[in-house]
């Protein structure tokens, strides 16, 4: 095609247009850019978003608008057709017939259009008139793109400018070339932040897809892994998409415009066969885009779906979706999750019983836990199930087989008989209180441990219990419709009824537990609530129902919304709290990174156990409970280093600090013992306190044997547990077995027996126990509620935090480091002094040094002498002075946060200590005169001598030591003269300007 016939043609006809609409347009490679007609038409100053160039072969005009305006809509506002797009819309055939230009099909009606028109969203949307511009353009941002393995591919400048009438922003791309530097030009398609997105992908996270770099670094703060594109809206290809293949769940999180919705579909789109497993479509609840989701104060689970486009919103949705493992439970009989929390947990009924609490997918702050673990547990569940039970049926056999022989040797004596009948008497009616209980309470709030040990029972004592056989009858449905198993009571055999279910009851057993949890929670709530008398009882039925609302949909949002109603209802602002915390700690263990508003900031931040406990204005664990039994080990040490001559003062400190939190009477226990140990290190004693819950060893136990049961119940229903010589492990299993079985007796115990413990330590250990059985092995942070296991977390979670701080700013400086313009390996020769720097840094964000101590340290200084030595350029030298300085502010605010921290949990155990220690009494006072009298008495001396003592101690008003205590005077300087100087200068003065010299 010749130049000449190129402006002639369809070229001519769209420039024309555009020229005298939008004005002259600017070259940008192989396209000519202009200000689009469709969303840049208001006049004002825009960064041209949509192109045109001539396709020669096909001799014919491309137009396209990279924001994703519509070719037909572009063309209808420059009063165009399709056929003007083509040089020879209409020509004549070589016999004499007239060929028409190709017939253009109406525009099909896309899932993005029907999403644009439900939410009322311009085509157009007019930008404000800035006027002129008043500040050059600055660069305030730069996002780098990296390949897989974290080489950088190119950046994306972000620069903004000021105008008389606000800011405006343009956005440029730059390719890395190791061996020119930088080059002003585009890159391959890369997704931002490939290297993290993999990662998330591996691990089966959610990612999120943002528009922006901005709003996905936002979305990182928060938590999540997500990513976005170069080059707008309209810029996402299928090289984009391929890297997500595989992902467990893909959210796509839309601008609220309609370039915004049309890249969401496209997004969509090319995310076809690519092993997917959800795609979710979301906008912000508030605002544009994400960013001002959360600046809103909003949390991530109330990000709103998109109607025509979210795959999951009601009628909406495009097909039919497959069925779900819950439906496929349902059909089978098995109650849903849904179900279960349309049982209320108190007496009063929530009439809002439609709402059911969404226990997986997106709307909920608690990520279902799925790794492979949950899997093999799946596989395994109903047989699991089947041998459990089968276990304790062949014991409850056992139990009535022995009580039929006891019987016919009672019958041998009256007396025996007599005692045989009142003990079956006593078993029997424990037996039938504890099934009433269990049954009044529901089945379903049990976990599988309990309720094998209830069809023990049932089944030992159904021969002579009319109750006991009900319950076996009632267990023998419920057990069917768990866990896919049929009990014969009769032949006291187990089969699996349903084993293709096995996977879905599996995750109905696992949303159980998340759910009960959630019911004991309640139920906490609820006491506290119906235990204060100044709330009306009208004023107790709503709160206990927006308890009941709250636990339907348990949330950071909905939390917040149930603390301002207790408190409008007039709650004591200790029991608000208490509330709270149950809430995280029981309900929703560790916040699961749940977000809650700040209103007064307009921000979130994450809900925590040990926030909430900080709360409290005293410790809701009696220190001297906890720490009892840490007493103990600490008398045995002293002890230990008594009878080895080694130093005590440690041990002594600790003891000390230890005992000032105990009670009065307490206190005199053990400093007694400690006396006792002083007076004769060889002899043994017994623990004070042997009963008390040692909490660090209880914490381990149960971590180790959460960690131990999916292995050991994984060797259960295998025929045989092969080691890697491909022979039976039978001892090794064995012993893993009694290893894990010890473990759940010794938590048994604890619970029903340990001292020291609050009710709400029992119900979480509970809680765990029962989500171990529903193959939920993810023990919560916080396993405890003393003052001591929190200010524990807190410390570890600020070390993280400052870990994962520095780590990051050492990453960008690794990435400053390595441009063209500084020496190769300059990185690696200073790699000592950075690592000092973020040593120091490390030790500033968690807290343990001030910043005063950091630059004195001046490790900054020694790294920055040596890339001054190496020969980097200045202004680089400049960039790493920058980022280190904002690094170690960054740290340190860290810092003080974790001192801050810390020190609310020192001031409260120091508080304890101070209120338990009595006031020393006055020497000169009749009641330390008294006291003196009754311990000489108690030494057995005689009348006279007390009298006497007595005599010479009324004549004193303070210690007679004190007499003898020097305090000691300021210390003199040393002399600087020698002896006889001053007279000498003052009586041989000399003349002149030598006077008074000596001379």
């Amino acid at each position: 095609m010749t130049t000449t016939a190129h402006q002639q043609g369809s070229w001519e006809t769209l420039t024309a247009a555009l020229e005298q609409k939008m004005g002259p347009g600017k070259p940008a490679g192989e396209w000519v850019k202009y200000c689009c007609p469709v969303h840049e038409a208001d006049s004002g100053r825009h960064n041209p978003s949509l192109g045109i160039k001539y396709l020669s072969d096909a001799q014919r005009t491309k137009v396209r608008c990279f924001a994703g305006c519509d070719d037909v809509q572009i063309l209808d506002t420059l009063g165009l057709k399709v056929r003007d797009l083509y040089d020879t819309p209409i020509t004549r055939s070589s016999g004499g017939g007239r060929r028409t230009a190709p017939r253009v099909r109406p525009r099909q009606i896309t899932r993005a259009d029907r999403a644009i028109d439900a939410a009322g969203l311009p085509l157009a949307q007019p930008k404000k008139d800035l006027g002129q511009q008043v500040s050059a353009w600055t660069q305030v941002a730069t996002y780098p793109y990296m390949r897989e393995n974290g080489e950088v591919a190119g950046e994306i400048l972000r620069k903004e400018a000021r105008f008389e009438h606000g800011h405006n922003k343009r956005f440029t791309q730059q390719r890395w070339d190791p061996q020119t530097g930088w080059q002003p030009e585009g890159f391959e398609p890369l997704p931002f932040q490939l290297p993290q997105l993999l990662a998330a992908i591996e691990a089966g996270e959610s990612v999120y897809v943002c528009e922006g770099e901005k709003d996905v670094l936002t979305a990182e703060k928060a938590g999540l892994a997500a990513t976005t594109n170069a080059g707008g809206a309209g810029s996402w290809t299928p090289e984009h998409a391929r890297w997500l293949r595989g992902a467990a769940e893909v959210v796509i999180v839309v601008d609220r415009d309609a370039p915004g919705y049309r890249r969401a579909d496209k997004v969509m789109t090319s995310l076809k066969g690519l092993g997917i497993g959800q795609v979710r479509v979301v906008q912000a609840a508030t605002g544009k885009d994400l960013t001002d989701h959360i600046n809103a104060g909003h949390a991530i689970d109330e990000l709103d779906p998109v109607p025509f486009l979210d795959p999951l919103t009601g009628a909406h949705t495009e097909a039919a979706p497959a069925r779900s493992a819950e439906q496929l439970a349902n059909s089978a009989g098995v109650v849903s999750p849904a179900q279960l929390m349309a049982e209320p947990t108190t007496q009063f009924t929530p009439t809002d019983g439609g709402n059911s609490m969404s226990q997986s997918g997106f709307f909920q702050d608690v990520p279902p836990q799925h790794d492979d673990t949950v899997d093999r547990y799946g596989q395994h569940f109903s047989r699991l199930a089947q041998q459990v039970l089968q276990t304790m049926i062949a014991f409850a056999q056992l139990m009535a087989e022995r009580r039929r022989q006891e019987e016919i040797a009672a019958t041998k004596s009256q007396e025996a008989q007599r005692e045989y009948e009142a003990r079956i008497a006593i078993e029997q009616k424990a037996v039938e209180t504890r099934l009433a209980k269990m049954s009044e309470e529901g089945w379903d709030r049990f976990s599988r441990s309990e309720i094998a040990a209830a069809v023990r029972d049932a089944t030992a004592w159904s021969d002579q219990s009319d109750a006991a056989r009900s319950a076996m009858h009632d267990l023998s449905g419920h057990v069917q419709q768990r866990y896919g198993v049929y009990i014969d009571p009769d032949g006291g055999h187990v089969t699996v009824d349903a084993p293709e279910l096995s996977q879905q009851l599996a995750k109905v057993e696992r949303d159980r537990a998340s759910v009960n949890r959630v019911h004991t929670a309640e139920d906490r709530m609820v006491s506290i609530v119906a235990a204060d008398p100044g709330i009306a009882e009208s004023a107790k039925r709503g709160l206990y129902e927006d308890i009941n609302s709250w636990g339907r949909q348990p949330s950071g949002r909905g939390l917040e919304a149930l603390s301002k109603k207790v408190t409008a209802a007039g709650l004591n602002e200790k029991d608000r709290n208490k509330i709270r915390f149950i809430a995280v700690y029981i309900g929703v263990p560790g916040g699961r990174n749940a977000l809650m508003p700040i209103d007064d900031l307009g921000a979130v931040a994450a809900l925590s156990a040990t926030n909430e406990l900080r709360k409290t204005a005293q410790p809701l664990v009696d220190p001297a409970e906890e720490i009892k039994p840490r007493i103990d080990d600490m008398l045995t040490k002293y002890q230990d280093r008594l009878r080895h001559s080694v130093d005590v003062t440690s041990v002594t400190e600790a003891l000390t600090a230890a005992v000032n939190l105990l009670p009065e009477d307490e206190q005199a226990l053990a400093r007694q013992r400690g006396k006792d140990i002083r007076a004769d290190p060889s002899i043994e004693h017994k623990k004070l306190w042997p009963d008390h819950v040692d909490r660090d060893q209880l914490d381990v136990v149960v971590r180790t044997y959460a960690a131990m049961a999916p292995q050991v119940e994984a060797m259960a229903v295998q025929d045989s547990v092969l080691g890697p010589d491909g022979q039976a492990e039978g001892a090794g299993a064995e012993r893993l077995r009694t290893q894990a079985a010890k473990h759940r007796r010794s938590i048994e115990h604890t619970i029903a027996n340990g001292k020291g413990l609050h009710p709400l330590e029992v119900d979480q250990l509970r809680a765990v126990l029962a989500d171990i059985d529903a193959g939920i092995t993810d023990v919560p942070e916080q396993l405890f509620a003393d003052d001591r296991s929190a200010a524990a977390l807190d410390a570890e979670r600020s070390d993280q935090i400052a870990h994962d701080t520095a780590a990051y700013h050492r990453r960008q400086l690794d990435e400053i480091l390595s441009t063209g313009a500084v020496p190769a390996d300059t990185a690696r020769h200073a790699n000592a002094e950075i690592a000092s720097v973020f040593d120091a840094q490390t030790q500033l964000a968690a807290g343990r040094t001030s910043l005063g101590d950091y630059e004195e340290r001046g490790a900054d200084g020694k790294l920055l002498a040596h890339l001054a030595a190496a020969g980097i350029p200045e202004g680089v030298h400049n960039r790493v002075k920058h980022h280190i300085d904002h690094a170690a502010g960054e740290s340190a605010i860290a810092g003080k946060q974790a001192r801050r921290i810390q020190n609310q949990w020192t001031d409260r155990r120091e508080l304890v200590a101070a209120n338990r220690t009595p006031e020393p009494v006055p020497y000169d006072s009749t009641a330390r005169r008294e006291a003196t009298e009754a311990r000489l008495r108690a030494a057995g001396l005689s009348e006279r001598v007390i009298t006497g003592r007595m005599a010479v101690d009324a004549g004193h008003a303070t210690p007679p030591q004190d007499a003898v205590k020097a305090t000691p005077g300021k210390q003199k300087r040393a002399r600087t003269t020698a002896p006889g100087s001053g007279v000498y200068r003052s009586t041989h003065r000399g003349r002149g300007d030598q006077r008074g010299y000596g001379k």
